[in-house]
């Protein structure tokens, strides 16, 4: 036994050291460098693109046993950029392949990966322009090379992205992607990947995670990505998609879902919120509950979105075509969805300090540009139909309106839009397709009930009765202000058998009557007055801050002048003339005679945030002049009136006379 057991310490020790001298043989016999032109080789046969290796080839057992690479370079041969570039790559080999003389790959491992994604100025990216030909590395060799990896561990990659015609620059920072029993024969592999995307323009920082089970079968041309989970706080997106047929003729579906979020939180990650205008965290919530969609290389069906917005939802469904050289890209869509608050999607304005009268750090409105002419990149038909809107605590139901762009032409359509027992008929027209822009805009109300309304907008409550109204727009430019400065038209409304509160009317005269020898001449109206007929009209010339026409008349009373309204500040200005007219208009209010036919000068000038009753109070110096005026004419009529009795007097004596 002895014995045996020395025979067999002999022959592990001769094994261990015949295995010492093939490692010695290996590292110092055979030179790594030899590897070179064949790893460069079978990269440019199976990518089309150039691979240098500028560093040195070594032997290496951390973090795998096989070949450490440096300084590993690869480009397409054309733009003058590299594509992407590793400080160090290690590849774990088999040891009996080198002993056969070839290179059997089964691990790669790399750090300092660097990527260079530019589009230049005409949308053109450096990674989809093809290498000329004949010019990529297909230097022979005769060590051949078998990829057969079951793992990817790739750490601190950094992606640099450079979009010269948007002009975006991104940083994506990969501190580590692994990806287990990796192969392209078709067995699943894990897939796993945290990264960091950097705003350089805009110093924001957004950290994500992406985990999924892969398969990916090169001879097939097929992928699949199951138990897919990707996380960018707080959206979280689960589900699974697929791909087929590639490289040469791409199909793909994908079946999503996400947990529910708060939106204003999401979009926190790209655009700065202020703290004071952010919602609670149990508001704005949405869910993706199911998306579905799959495409190829001609376009992208949306089987089904199906999104929960706080307790409501909506479903869009939809086909979009890409852009081809004879048509534009075409998109068309359906939508539905329940009740919709409109109000619960926009967040507080930011609140401004006042800031003290003299100062000289206001800062003017910034003008805000509108990308309309995108409008004349593709076509579009969608309906919509909405159980109900709710915007500004107004309410809407039902709604259905529709959309058509074509040849740079958008056309919103709505027919029979539910308003408070009423309806409401509107037409947009926006034409991209001139310079600049040109809308139109054209609405009917009818038969609305000013008490319905009322219930939600409490300011609203001076009338009661139904009313219709029309109104017909015009603006032009491809910006806020030069719309808002150039919007001209007329806006008319009409109500029968209406009551409404005078009450601003009586305060406006018992302050003009403090002027009026006679006392108050609102004393004895009532608060609240029945009209026959209230009619209005609002004209538009070139704008809101000024020249706006008004005209407003209920029986006998008629106001008439002209003003504007500020929207940076809120409020608005206007000159107007109060006058009661005298029969045959039905006489609702009722009036002294000397007082009728008479323009009274009011100034209504305030915020609109004021208190109504705030908003008229009549111009005193002019009204003092009204009095003026009319002392004078009642002088001069009683001067009248005695200059012809003493006429009279005097004809008769002098015809009394020669009678006699």
């Amino acid at each position: 036994m002895s014995k045996l057991l020395k025979y067999l310490v002999f022959l592990v020790s001769g094994l261990i050291v015949f295995a010492l001298a093939l490692v010695f043989i290996l590292f110092v016999v055979i030179d790594p460098n030899r590897y070179r032109p064949a790893i460069e080789s079978v990269v440019a046969s199976q990518s089309d693109l150039q691979l240098q290796i500028a560093g040195d080839i070594g032997w290496t057992f951390r973090p795998v046993f096989g070949l450490s690479i440096q300084d590993v370079r690869l480009s397409n041969g054309v733009t003058p950029q590299e594509l992407a570039s590793f400080s160090n790559v290690a590849l774990r080999l088999d040891p009996s392949s080198l002993m056969r003389g070839q290179l059997d790959i089964q691990e790669f491992v790399a750090d300092g990966l660097h990527v260079n994604w530019i589009i230049d100025a005409n949308g053109q990216s450096n990674w989809l322009r093809e290498a000329p030909q004949n010019t990529t590395n297909t230097a022979q060799t005769d060590i051949p090379v078998d990829i057969n990896i079951r793992q990817i561990t790739v750490t601190n990659t950094r992606l640099d992205y450079q979009d010269n015609l948007q002009g975006i620059f991104s940083t994506v920072q990969i501190p580590s992607l692994i990806s287990r029993n990796t192969n392209v024969n078709g067995r699943p592999f894990d897939v796993e990947m945290s990264m960091q995307v950097i705003d350089q323009v805009a110093s924001r920082t957004l950290d994500m995670s992406l985990q999924s089970s892969m398969a990916f079968d090169y001879q097939q041309g097929t992928a699949q990505l199951n138990n897919l989970q990707f996380t960018m706080s707080p959206l979280v997106i689960s589900g699974s998609a697929s791909a087929s047929n590639f490289p040469d003729n791409l199909r793909w579906q994908a079946d999503l879902s996400s947990n529910t979020f708060n939106l204003s939180y999401l979009l926190e990650n790209f655009m700065r919120i202020d703290e004071a205008a952010m919602p609670p965290p149990d508001a704005q919530q949405v869910t993706v509950q199911s998306l579905k969609l799959n495409g190829d290389a001609a376009g992208l069906t949306l089987e089904e979105l199906l999104l929960g917005l706080n307790d409501s939802a909506i479903e869009l469904r939809g086909d979009l075509l890409y852009p081809t050289d004879t048509r534009k890209m075409l998109i068309g869509y359906e939508l539905q969805g329940g009740s919709i608050t409109i109000d619960d999607w926009l967040n507080q304005p930011e609140r401004q300090t006042p800031v003290a009268d003299g100062a000289d750090n206001i800062t003017a409105p910034i003008d805000t540009p509108l990308p309309l002419e995108m409008l004349a990149d593709f076509d579009l038909r969608g309906n919509h139909s909405l159980e109900s809107v709710t915007y500004a605590g107004m309410n809407l139901a039902p709604v259905n309106f529709s959309a058509q762009l074509q040849r740079g032409t958008l056309n919103l359509d709505a027919r029979q839009i539910g308003f408070y027992e009423g309806t409401i008929d509107a037409n947009l027209v926006v034409d991209a397709s001139t310079q600049p822009a040109q809308i139109n805009l054209n609405s009917e109300l009818q038969n609305i009930s000013a008490a319905a309304l009322t219930r939600d907008k409490e300011r609203l409550g001076f009338f009661t009765g139904r009313f219709n109204a029309n109104t017909n727009h015009s603006l032009q430019g491809n910006s806020v202000f030069a719309l808002r400065d150039s919007i001209s038209g007329a806006a008319q409304v009409q109500v029968a058998d209406s009551s409404v509160d005078i009450t601003l009317v009586k305060r406006v005269f018992s302050a003009i009557s403090v002027l009026n020898p006679q006392g108050d001449m609102a004393s004895q109206w009532p608060d609240v007055v029945r009209f026959n007929n209230v009619d209005a009209l609002l004209m538009f010339n070139n704008g809101i801050r000024e020249n706006q026409e008004l005209s407003v008349r209920l029986d006998n009373f008629d106001v008439a002048g002209t003003g504007g309204i500020d929207l940076d500040n809120g409020s608005f200005d206007y000159r107007l003339s109060f006058t009661f007219l005298g029969e045959p208009a039905p006489q609702s209010i009722r009036i002294n005679e000397d007082y009728q036919n008479i323009p009274w000068p009011v100034r209504c000038e305030a915020a609109f945030s004021d208190p109504g009753l705030q908003y008229c109070s009549p111009d005193l110096q002019q009204v003092r002049d009204v009095f003026a005026r009319m002392a004078r004419d009642e002088i001069e009529r009683r001067a009248t009136d005695v200059i012809t009795e003493q006429v009279d007097r005097l004809r008769d004596r002098v015809r009394n006379l020669f009678q006699d």
